[in-house]
């Protein structure tokens, strides 16, 4: 007897001694639901020997393009991480236009608080900002919390300025906030319980007047060297952001992923002399990459 035909004929025990023990429990489960229910009992014995972190998680590396700053219209290559689009919570962390380093101090059912940080990167003063003031770099932290499930999550975060060296003179000030909702549906069904995940956000981000008037502003002594005009940012909205991930399912075990999306300038940072003619209203950016899940 070959390999073949002993997993057939395991395949009808298994469904017969369903078939026969449910009706007697008084319950009614379809084939279907009792084949499903046995491809989830073996992916679930092949996990068990893998620490929980470890399981379903996307491990792999991604290239791709982004913007160096706002509103500058430059691209640049970037490298980054595999990511999880298998839910609308687990989708906000890498389509979120306000990214960070999110750590869940409180995760249950529906629920997650925690605290964000990052680092700020330097701005310099040449290409779109050339002759205006050269940004240093600061380290931001704050809270983030979302609320939903797989399909739906709405989510918010509030970063500011947290340490800069003391000999830093223009180092980056000031706090931004974020809303974003986020939307996840599962498309083609592929490999067994593998899909195609499609994963879409939206969000809005605000800034006080400290980060405007320092990223957006244009003082008297920088429009004498620019040749721009003077320009007072106040807060308010600062941006607004649009994103699409996705997963392809190559094998039960192999992926390839990508996302792409777009971030809007609006109001005081749209309308700052240095976007207008010399940068970009409308930034973008992508990547793609290759993923292994045990």
């Amino acid at each position: 007897m070959t390999i073949a035909s002993l997993k057939a004929l395991l395949a009808s025990l298994c469904f017969s001694l369903g078939a026969a023990i449910v009706p007697g429990l008084g319950l009614s489960v379809p084939g279907t639901a009792l084949a499903q229910m046995t491809a989830a009992n073996a992916d679930l014995q092949a996990s068990n020997g893998l620490p929980g972190f470890l399981r379903n998680r996307p491990l792999g590396l991604t290239v791709g393009l982004d913007t160096p700053y706002e509103g500058s219209g430059e691209l640049r290559l970037t490298y980054g991480l595999a990511a999880d689009y298998g839910s609308a919570l687990a989708a906000r962390v890498p389509l979120q236009t306000m990214s960070g380093v999110d750590i869940a101090l409180l995760d249950v059912e529906l629920l997650k608080l925690g605290v964000s940080g990052n680092l700020w990167a330097p701005i310099p003063n040449e290409g779109p900002r050339k002759d205006l003031t050269y940004l240093q770099p600061s380290i931001n932290a704050g809270f983030w919390g979302a609320f939903g499930n797989d399909t739906l999550a709405l989510d918010a975060k509030l970063v500011g300025q947290v340490w800069a060296p003391e000999d830093f003179a223009a180092a980056r000030e000031g706090y931004e906030a974020q809303l974003g909702l986020t939307l996840y549906a599962p498309l083609a069904q592929v490999w067994g319980s593998r899909s195609v995940d499609l994963a879409v956000r939206a969000d809005l981000t605000f800034a006080d007047t400290r980060y405007m008037a320092q990223h957006f502003g244009i003082t008297a002594a920088e429009a004498a060297a620019s040749g721009l005009d003077q320009h007072q940012a106040r807060a308010g909205m600062k941006s607004a952001g649009f994103s699409v991930g996705t997963v392809l399912p190559l094998h039960r075990n192999f992926e390839l992923q990508g996302a792409a999306g777009m971030v809007q300038l609006l109001d005081d940072a749209a309308a700052s002399p240095w976007v207008v003619k010399r940068g970009e209203l409308t930034d973008i950016w992508g990547n793609a990459g290759v993923a292994f899940r045990f």
